[in-house]
């Protein structure tokens, strides 16, 4: 069984207002540029409920689904099942936990899931690897920096 991706970052944000960066504002910071089906000009928009579906869509309208909200507790957990660009047969699961801090709030990913995948498992996990941190320096850029008093 190959073992999870955990990535973890502290946001200078409270856990509502990092909740909802990452999910409400995702169109806001994803790299759609290097990570997405379709490319530059496409928009990324993220469920609010349960068995929503995570959407890219193109700049013609053509619509790609990247995964489906399967756990959802607004301002502290989410889960989703992940596959872009590839069938939901083969969707592996990420995972995001919200834990308030004394600096904002603790974000944990967890991608795993990738033994569905047969002989490109590792392959995949490992692009997952730099991939996310690229994903998650992006997020974190997107968050408002603290006022200084």
């Amino acid at each position: 069984m190959k073992d999870p991706i955990i990535k973890q970052l502290t946001v200078p944000l409270s856990v509502a207002e990092a909740f909802a960066l990452f999910t409400t504002e995702m169109g806001t910071w994803w790299p759609v540029a290097t990570h997405s089906v379709k490319g530059l000009k496409s928009k990324v928009s993220f469920p609010s409920h349960k068995g929503g579906d995570i959407i890219e869509t193109d700049e013609d309208g053509t619509t790609h689904v990247w995964g489906t909200l399967i756990a959802y507790d607004p301002g502290g957990y989410l889960s989703f099942s992940w596959h872009p660009g590839r069938e939901a047969t083969e969707a592996t699961v990420v995972s995001v936990t919200f834990t308030a801090t004394s600096d904002g709030t603790f974000v944990e990913l967890t991608h795993g899931g990738f033994d569905i995948l047969g002989p490109t498992a590792d392959a995949v996990s490992t692009s997952y690897l730099k991939g996310w941190d690229l994903v998650l320096g992006c997020y974190m850029a997107a968050a408002p920096s603290p006022v200084m008093a």
